[in-house]
């Protein structure tokens, strides 16, 4: 494994790909269409997940030779999978321990939501002074819709609708930025979406359809 396959540039930021494994299979996702690249940057970890080391590692080496905007939880799959991972490799980073980082670093996640029934609690205050951007991927605030863009595992169908929204809310209410994102559709009802990021104190944007 590389440093390339682990962490890669994306408009100024500096992206961790630390899991290939995924709650949900989106509709929209592109890491099939896309063969698992990016931007030119081979995402495929085929298997072999790298260890806190690793990654820590790895933002080392790119932050020696570029310093970046922020670092970003987002690869082709989904980040709370590898909670403890994902907590130990942004505490070393608060802590000073990563070589060539400012232990100031805004750190953002990007997030299903669905990182609660994941983990089997609610993770959110687990983030506190290590997370500075929460983004979360609702999509829809219809339960039915919902299940059919997001397409979440068999073991997260039944309660996940309500989960992400619980996770939205508590995040709302502890975390610093929240943003709620969308796929641009035409089917799904935005205003909505938007109207309930407001009543809880959220952002909301809007992803272009890829």
């Amino acid at each position: 494994m590389t440093s390339a396959d682990i962490a890669y540039e994306f408009k100024g930021a500096l992206y961790l790909n630390i899991t290939n494994e995924c709650s949900s299979a989106c509709v929209f996702c592109i890491k099939r269409k896309w063969e698992m690249k990016f931007e030119g940057h081979d995402l495929n970890l085929r298997g072999a997940e790298p260890s806190a080391g690793e990654v820590l590692a790895a933002v080392s080496e790119k932050f020696a030779a570029k310093k970046y905007s922020e670092l970003v939880f987002c690869g082709y799959g989904e980040p709370t999978m590898r909670f403890e991972l994902l907590k130990s490799v942004c505490g070393k980073i608060r802590a000073g321990k990563a070589e060539n980082v400012d232990p100031g670093i805004r750190i953002r996640l990007n997030t299903n939501g669905l990182g609660n029934l994941v983990n089997g609690r609610d993770i959110v205050p687990e983030l506190e002074g290590l997370v500075d951007s929460l983004n979360v991927s609702l999509n829809s605030l219809d339960p039915e819709q919902w299940l059919k863009l997001m397409n979440p595992a068999a073991v997260y169908r039944d309660a996940g609708f309500k989960s992400v929204l619980e996770f939205i809310v508590s995040a709302g209410k502890k975390a610093g930025e929240v943003v709620v994102t969308a796929v641009q559709r035409d089917d799904v009802d935005l205003k909505k979406i938007g109207d309930f990021s407001l009543k809880n104190g959220v952002q909301f944007r809007l992803r272009p359809s890829l």
